[in-house]
C-alpha cells in the first residue's frame, strides 16, 4: 500500500495540473510524483548556495548603507 496525500487546489490550478498531466501522457498522480522528484533533484537554488555562496562576497567597499534620517524617510519623490 502506498501513502496518499490530499491536496486542496483552486479550480484554475487543478485545471492546469490536469492539462499538463494529459500533455505529458501521464496520470495525474504520476505527473505530480514526477514534479516532486524533479524538484528534489533540481531545486530552485543550486546545492550549497546558502552555505557556500550567499554572503561570501569579500569586498570591503560593499556594505550596508548608512541609516536614513527619519524625516527624509517619508518624502515622496515621484507621484
Amino acid at each position: 500500500m502506498m501513502p496518499q496525500l490530499s491536496l486542496y487546489l483552486d479550480d484554475s490550478a487543478m485545471e492546469l495540473l490536469r492539462e499538463r498531466a494529459v500533455g505529458s501522457g501521464q496520470s495525474l498522480s504520476k505527473y505530480v510524483v514526477n514534479l516532486i522528484r524533479h524538484d528534489e533533484v533540481n531545486p530552485a537554488w543550486p546545492r550549497g548556495y546558502w552555505e557556500d555562496v550567499y554572503g561570501s562576497l569579500n569586498d570591503l567597499t560593499f556594505g550596508a548603507p548608512d541609516e536614513v534620517d527619519v524625516p527624509l524617510d517619508d518624502i515622496v519623490l515621484f507621484e
